[in-house]
């Protein structure tokens, strides 16, 4: 690992990096804003035409909405780096002047400080002092401003992970308050189906209730799976959890007063129900070992329920777990450059939140980091804010390994 402190010293300025976070701030892209992320993803790109970085709009499956993605080619014969940021925050209800940043205290206040547009400013920042150096690299070095991940679709992550770049490392730059995330949880959804027989409720022995199934099979993941996912602890992001988030049912012939289309009730054994779960599950696991944990619950409930059949299916809206090697190029020197710039974090973690980072490593086969400024416990909020300080180190850190890893 190379010292490039030096050189990051003559082209770091604080005051033009804070500057360029608080029009990124000024800048909306919450959720519900009609050009969404469209104007920052224009001023980006006009930053990369004043500094001679090559740049380019990405179509996504989101018409209209645009990556932005820059790249300082290397010369092919080295390792390279994405630098991978949401683009988007969530809606500003409830702030007061949520788009005018106020520094107070050595802090910014105003949405997206935390998440995360102070580590999507620090991202880029590298990348225009990494350009400014003018020191050749081996290995591209890339940096992708995101669309839509607040929206829970994650769709420009999904377009690099289909259509590149492809690199052979990333970092996403959520906030982990400085400590280097090389592990996190996957969540996915599954919906269990239960088909019973209807029959008039003067004699519901004639029938199978779907009901009362579901209800047994709630119970067998309430005293069965959850334990056993209790157990099952990973040392980075603990143990899976599993929630029923969902629960319906009737008789057919009551599905039209279910929908308000029909005043009539009939007294029916029912015949259908569905049950819908997430799981948050770990690098551990994978999908279709959850299925199988799923469907290892039916033949209990099915011995309490005879007649009854039960299906277990996926909802296909992939968010895979994420790990990455403690022996791998990107993680020694992440972390030395963290060791060297902000010693205080210098400890690899993993959590239990999802980030496009899974994406990127289970859809894009990219290995991938979370690191960057801010505290998730400030995402969201509506007091949301970054310390300065930390967001200087974080730019310091992305170009000095940025340099290591593609140099």
């Amino acid at each position: 690992m190379k010292d490039y402190t030096a050189e990051i010293d003559k082209v770091f300025n604080e005051d033009e990096l804070i500057s360029l976070l608080s029009d990124f701030i000024s800048i909306p892209t919450y959720t519900t804003y009609k050009n969404r992320e469209q104007e920052l993803a224009e001023y980006i790109m006009q930053i990369c035409k004043r500094e001679g970085i090559d740049a380019y709009f990405q179509d996504t499956d989101e018409k209209g909405r645009y990556n932005v993605i820059a790249t300082i080619k290397g010369r092919g014969n080295g390792k390279s780096l994405m630098y991978n940021g949401h683009m988007d925050t969530v809606p500003i209800d409830g702030m007061t002047d949520p788009l005018v940043p106020v520094i107070k205290d050595g802090y910014m206040y105003g949405r997206g400080t935390a998440d995360m547009k102070s580590g999507l400013a620090a991202m880029f920042y590298s990348l225009i002092m990494v350009k400014r150096m003018g020191i050749p690299l081996e290995g591209d070095f890339v940096f992708a401003g995101v669309i839509d991940e607040e929206a829970a679709k994650s769709t420009g992550s999904w377009a690099i992970a289909k259509n590149g770049p492809k690199t052979d490392y990333a970092i996403v730059g959520e906030p982990t308050a400085l400590y280097p995330v090389i592990a996190h949880k996957g969540i996915d959804y599954f919906q269990i189906d239960f088909h019973g027989k209807a029959a008039h409720s003067s004699n519901p022995d004639n029938g199978v209730s779907a009901i009362y199934a579901a209800s047994d099979y709630v119970n067998e993941i309430r005293n069965v799976l959850v334990p056993r996912y209790k157990a099952m602890v990973h040392p980075k992001v603990g143990h899976p959890t599993i929630n029923t988030g969902l629960i319906s049912g009737s008789a057919k012939i009551n599905s039209g007063y279910i929908l308000k289309t029909s005043d009539t009730f009939a007294g029916v054994v029912p015949d259908e129900a569905s049950v819908w779960v997430d799981v948050r599950w770990t690098p551990e696991q994978s999908v279709e070992t959850i299925i199988k944990d799923l469907e290892a619950l039916i033949p209990a409930v099915v011995e309490k329920n005879p007649g009854i059949s039960i299906e277990v299916s996926y909802i296909p809206w992939p968010r895979p777990a994420m790990e990455i090697g403690e022996d791998e190029k990107l993680t020694k020197v992440l972390y030395e450059s963290v060791k060297e710039v902000s010693p205080e974090t210098a400890e690899l973690q993993g959590v239990s939140y999802f980030a496009d980072s899974g994406i990127l490593y289970g859809k894009g086969n990219i290995l991938s980091i979370i690191f960057g400024p801010g505290d998730i416990a400030q995402a969201h909020s509506i007091n949301e804010f970054v310390k300065l300080s930390d967001v200087s180190k974080a730019a310091r850190i992305y170009a000095m390994t940025a340099l290591n890893v593609c140099g």
